[in-house]
């Protein structure tokens, strides 16, 4: 577990599916670039005994607020950073103490090098959460998204 200021980070069980459920199916949230988010509790449970990113809780209120952490992407060949929050708790500044809390475990707790991101360019907010945590543009990808990077010694 990882704990800020305002939030706790844990990997997610199969209780949390429904809640994760409710932030993903929000088409505002553009945490599945390419991909079709899950439609069923079934297919979060899937999803989540596969391992992904983990959990974001607000700690005052104990609510599920998102998602945020590191994963290997195989595409990439690069542990990547990933994120999303419900539409609701948007401009309180999570996603950035998230990715930051993240990106620390991943230099300081697993020995990382490198982290990457990707991100739609029409999202200016996730690109400042990813400059904001120290990440700098890499490249346009085939399919438009902008990767970012950023190195343990950053």
């Amino acid at each position: 577990m990882i704990e800020t200021e305002r939030l706790s980070i844990r990997p997610f069980t199969t209780d949390d599916a429904e809640d994760l459920l409710s932030i993903w199916s929000d088409p505002a949230n553009e945490r599945f670039i390419g991909a079709r988010p899950p439609r069923s509790v079934d297919e979060v449970r899937a999803s989540i005994e596969r391992g992904m990113p983990w959990g974001v809780w607000e700690r005052e209120t104990g609510e599920l607020v998102g998602d945020c952490g590191l994963f290997f992407d195989e595409g990439h060949g690069e542990w990547e950073l990933a994120y999303g929050f419900r539409r609701d708790r948007w401009g309180r500044g999570y996603a950035t103490e998230a990715a930051r809390a993240c990106v620390r475990h991943g230099f300081e707790g697993l020995g990382l090098e490198t982290i990457v991101a990707d991100v739609d360019p029409a999202n200016p907010a996730s690109v400042r959460v990813l400059e904001n945590c120290g990440f700098e543009r890499v490249e346009e990808q085939a399919d438009g998204t902008l990767l970012y990077a950023v190195t343990a010694s950053a």
